[in-house]
């Protein structure tokens, strides 16, 4: 089993430096992600074991060509092109396939992507148009599209997200899916603790929580295999999940859809034996710590505490690099959650750039920081 973390390459960063930081603080590597149709120049070939593919919350009117309904939400064709990249579902799907080419120039032995479909109306309503049948169906219909670029001894781990989709993991549902992407030697399950934890909001403790992966583990049975790897975090929001308003704020800025996405999603480290349990439960050849800090180098250190927890190994040496810390501002702006990040593009009907480590005590740091560029972006 490797213990990786969640990484967004910065411009400037050094294959060399980060190795010695995650290493140094007893990680095998890192999940790369990967949102754009250039590989990185030069790719980090010695630390990368996995990558992350784009992500894009609302895809199926897009898919299905479904033009009222787009032209409802993002109000004119420039603004579909800017989200998707394309206007059109061939288009897009050669959008798609850039974004897996560049993802494997760094030579993964897997990618994940994400299976889920919601609007941001439904993000808050959670009165949702399409079943978990319907998004599964048609993300496996979408991989034929893209499937053979997929190597041989490489895994395409699809991640559960607790909108429709592999919601909870139902063993019919998964029997469903992966039945219909019909590929066993380039398919698998990538299981997100925080995301399924969401799906529950009557937990309370870690504790509940691994119980309640564990079951879900133990009711997949043998499908349970599928499963090569795990992002590994702790999300118990149940109590703003009971709490929040369901309905679309107005206006519907960047700084609500932030605040709901991350008081949804938490990102925290598990802070007991749960982390083990879970982890045991599930067996995965990969654990990936995705876990928010105000840098990178505090989230490296978020993961060894958290890794300690996984595997009871010795205590290593805490390096930290100055100049991880130096660049926090910027990547602040360039990188936020993978979750965020499409959702605040349609939010604004533009490509929008933020950061990818955020945490709630962050958020109005953020928040002020995106006011202050928004005029750039």
């Amino acid at each position: 089993m490797k213990q990786l973390i969640s990484y967004y390459r910065m411009p400037g960063d050094r294959e060399e430096e980060i190795s010695r930081l995650i290493h140094a603080e007893g990680l095998d590597g890192v999940e790369n992600l990967i949102y754009g149709s250039q590989a990185g120049s030069p790719p980090f070939l010695q630390i990368t074991v996995g990558t992350h593919l784009r992500y894009w919350p609302y895809w199926m009117d897009l898919y299905e060509g479904n033009k009222d309904r787009l032209f409802e939400i993002f109000t004119n064709q420039d603004n579909i092109r800017q989200m998707y990249g394309a206007e059109d579902r061939e288009g897009w799907i050669q959008v798609i396939r850039a974004n897996i080419r560049a993802a494997l120039a760094e030579k993964p032995r897997y990618l994940v992507w994400h299976v889920q479909e919601s609007t941001p109306e439904e993000a808050f309503s959670w009165r949702f148009r399409h079943t978990d049948e319907e998004v599964l169906a048609a993300t496996a219909e979408l991989y034929q599209s893209f499937r053979d670029l997929i190597p041989d001894g490489v895994f395409i781990l699809f991640e559960n997200i607790f909108w429709p989709g592999l919601y909870r993991l139902e063993p019919e549902k998964v029997e469903y899916f992966f039945t219909r992407l019909d590929d066993p030697a380039h398919t698998g399950l990538m299981f997100d603790s925080g995301h399924f934890m969401i799906t529950n909001p009557d937990l309370k403790s870690e504790k509940e929580a691994a119980l309640y992966i564990r079951e879900c583990m133990k009711r997949l049975g043998k499908m349970r295999a599928l499963v090569k790897g795990i992002h590994l975090s702790c999300s118990l929001s149940g109590a703003y999940i009971r709490q929040f308003r369901r309905g679309m704020p107005v206006p519907l800025t960047n700084q609500v859809m932030m605040r709901h996405i991350c008081s949804l999603d938490h990102h925290d480290p598990f802070q007991t034996r749960a982390a083990r349990e879970i982890v045991e439960a599930i067996e995965p050849d990969y654990v990936t710590h995705e876990l928010f800090g105000n840098t990178f180098a505090e989230a490296v250190e978020k993961a060894r505490k958290q890794a300690l927890l996984v595997t009871g190994a010795r205590k290593t040496q805490v390096y930290h690099s100055v100049r991880l810390h130096k660049h926090f501002k910027e990547t602040q702006i360039k990188s936020l959650s993978d979750f965020t990040l499409e959702f605040l593009c349609i939010a604004r009907n533009h490509l929008t750039r933020i950061a990818s480590y955020l945490r709630k005590a962050m958020t109005k740091l953020c928040i002020k920081i995106l006011v202050e560029f928004d005029s750039a972006i």
